[in-house]
């Protein structure tokens, strides 16, 4: 498929907290990968919020919403929102047109994405380094006061 057939679409995914617990990665993964299959060609995709919602969903208070900007023929925006629909994991979807975005806004996103990204790995590698140090640590050492 050829780029003059794509179109920029702008995403918002609201995922299932209980189905995607504290996995942020996990979750970004399964927007990627329901994209992917989709034949999207992803310029950004980055966690947005989580937050209380205004009213229940499926029994939920809270969900994680994952933002996307992606190019997508227009037959498979249906197909897609279909996979979303038949997901536990994702809760809603919104997909609208990104004909509104210049192209200074679509480079501040995937800029967002990046720093959003980024923020990720050193948290994902700071846990990994507390956790060895946390694990190497005598373990009949008193307690630190204070």
């Amino acid at each position: 498929m050829a780029d003059g057939d794509l179109t920029l679409y702008d995403g918002l995914f609201l995922m299932n907290p209980e189905a995607v617990g504290t996995d942020l990665a996990g979750a970004i993964n399964r927007v990627r990968e329901i994209l992917e299959r989709h034949g999207a060609e992803i310029v950004s995709l980055r966690k947005w919020d989580d937050r209380r919602l205004a009213y229940p969903i499926a029994g939920q208070k809270r969900g994680l919403y994952i933002l996307s900007l992606f190019r997508m023929a227009g037959g498979s925006i249906a197909p897609m929102e279909r996979d979303c629909q038949l997901s536990e994991e994702v809760a809603r979807v919104m997909v609208i047109r990104g004909d509104h975005l210049g192209e200074v806004e679509i480079e501040q996103e995937r800029k967002a994405a990046e720093t959003t990204q980024a923020e990720a790995n050193l948290r994902g590698a700071g846990e990994e380094g507390e956790a060895a140090s946390a694990a190497n640590a005598p373990r009949d050492a008193p307690a630190e006061q204070g």
